[in-house]
């Protein structure tokens, strides 16, 4: 998979309305605030397959509504973000620097 990363970009911190976000994944371009670090570009990788699989609009329509609806259930814009099936994947599997070669597709189904 092609992909191109972005480091010391303003654009995570434009972005950071609501979470202090430090690296930010919009298909085919990883951006981050400073120097990407493998665990954080793992991470972000995994975001890349998972927007791919959901052809970009059904990642990102998806996302906002699992955002939405964890932000009503717990009212906090932190756990909400951290009940996201798609960051849950990422997290749980960010140190295994070979997972997103090797996951199985429509893996963050698991996290729901």
């Amino acid at each position: 998979m092609k992909y191109y990363i972005i480091e010391n970009s303003w654009i995570p911190k434009a972005l950071s309305w609501f979470i202090n976000i430090w690296a930010i994944t919009l298909y085919p371009f990883i951006i981050c605030r400073g120097k990407l670090d493998k665990q954080t570009k793992t991470h972000e990788m995994i975001h890349l397959y998972q927007q791919r699989e959901l052809l970009l609009i059904g990642f990102y329509l998806l996302y906002v509504g699992f955002w939405f609806w964890y932000l009503i259930r717990t009212r906090s814009f932190q756990l909400a973000y951290a009940c996201i099936p798609f960051e849950r994947e990422a997290y749980d599997n960010d140190a295994d620097w070979v997972y997103p070669l090797n996951r199985k597709p429509y893996a963050w189904r698991q996290y729901l």
